[in-house]
């Protein structure tokens, strides 16, 4: 038997659609002078979040977007609701969605701050000058895949290549190609304020708590409004797939922390928001069922990775994250085989099977 946790998503106040680029962006009101912003998709990630809070001086704005032009279309969209400038931007953590928009800000409001953990910025600058390299790379291989599938008249998996797919194949080849257009153009702006542990800043009328936690980056920064009651996690809580990077436990502890903290409203950095903390729970569920799975299993001596996937599969938590949905249920699979990986190597201290 397991119990299925309900969790409940945001009634939004307001979500109008705002086209742009090719692009739409959902606007969801989640307090007074809080905006969710929700890039739909951008044709790296899906519902990714960037989030601005107005204080009683100007604005901080949590997470930039993976386009320029996707940025410049929440900053548009916040110039419409306050004429204060933004002062703060907080980059949750290095992947190339949470930051590539600083530059937007940086250039509308120079002497802004940029937040982020010490660590971070030490990670998006080794990291960062690889970026256009390798993701013309992968349009590469995006354009050379298209090709065969057309010469084959079939996908990879077999699926016949209709007049539908081959539009959606050929749309998705095209928003990539923009997007490793941008990302080999625009300027890389790092954090200018780091920390370590945590910070609070008292401002505008308004108390920012900036906890540095493990997600699927090391060195995640989430932000807490203790007065309001509203978490923005950046990617240690992921909807509806949670992304995982590090060790498996080391997440799971922080997910358990955060859910400790009083609030209303939870802001993933990707998916809708929530108002209670039932997915939180679930995610961290996940991962110390995985862990405790692969610590079983290596102990009753299991010696290939095959084999550990297969122990592993954490079924019984699936249905409440795929909602019956194929497509999410098969990612849920491979995630859970990725988690096991992870599990592995902080069980053979960083070692992977051969």
């Amino acid at each position: 038997m397991h119990v299925v946790i309900a969790f409940t998503l945001l009634a939004a106040a307001s979500q109008p659609h705002i086209s742009a680029a090719g692009r739409d962006v959902k606007k969801t009101v989640i307090a007074d002078g809080i905006y969710q912003f929700t890039a739909l998709r951008d044709a790296y990630v899906r519902e990714l979040n960037s989030v601005a809070i107005v204080t009683a001086d100007d604005v901080l704005v949590f997470d930039t977007d993976t386009r320029p032009s996707t940025a410049r279309i929440v900053l548009a969209e916040i110039r419409k609701i306050t004429p204060k400038p933004v002062r703060y931007i907080v980059n949750s953590h290095w992947h190339p969605d949470h930051w590539s928009g600083n530059q937007v800000y940086a250039e509308a409001f120079p002497g802004l701050d940029i937040i982020a953990t010490e660590r971070v910025r030490d990670t998006m600058m080794n990291v960062a000058p690889a970026w256009p390299a390798r993701f013309a790379g992968a349009l590469a291989n995006a354009r050379k895949t298209l090709e065969q599938e057309i010469a084959n008249g079939k996908l990879d998996d077999g699926t016949p290549l209709t007049p539908e797919l081959r539009k959606d194949e050929e749309d998705d080849v095209r928003d990539f190609a923009s997007f490793v257009d941008e990302q080999s153009t625009l300027r890389r702006t790092y954090p200018t304020l780091t920390y370590a542990d945590h910070l609070t800043i008292q401002h505008g009328g308004r108390e920012f708590r900036f906890l540095d936690v493990t997600g699927d980056a090391e060195g995640t920064t989430v932000l807490y409004l203790p007065k309001e009651k509203v978490l923005m996690t950046g990617d240690a809580v992921s909807y509806p797939i949670p992304y995982i990077t590090p060790p498996p436990t080391r997440h799971a502890k922080s997910l358990r922390m955060l859910a400790q903290l009083d609030v209303d409203v939870i802001i993933p950095g990707h998916g809708p928001a929530f108002h209670d903390k039932n997915f939180i729970n679930l995610e961290a569920s996940l991962l110390e069922s995985v862990a405790a799975g692969v610590h079983k299993a290596l102990l009753a001596g299991m010696t290939t990775l095959d084999q550990v996937q297969k122990a592993v599969t954490v079924d019984e938590l699936r249905d409440q994250f795929a909602h019956g949905d194929p497509d999410l249920e098969n990612r849920y699979r491979e995630r859970v085989k990725s988690i096991v990986k992870m599990a592995i190597r902080a069980e053979r201290d960083g070692q992977d099977y051969q």
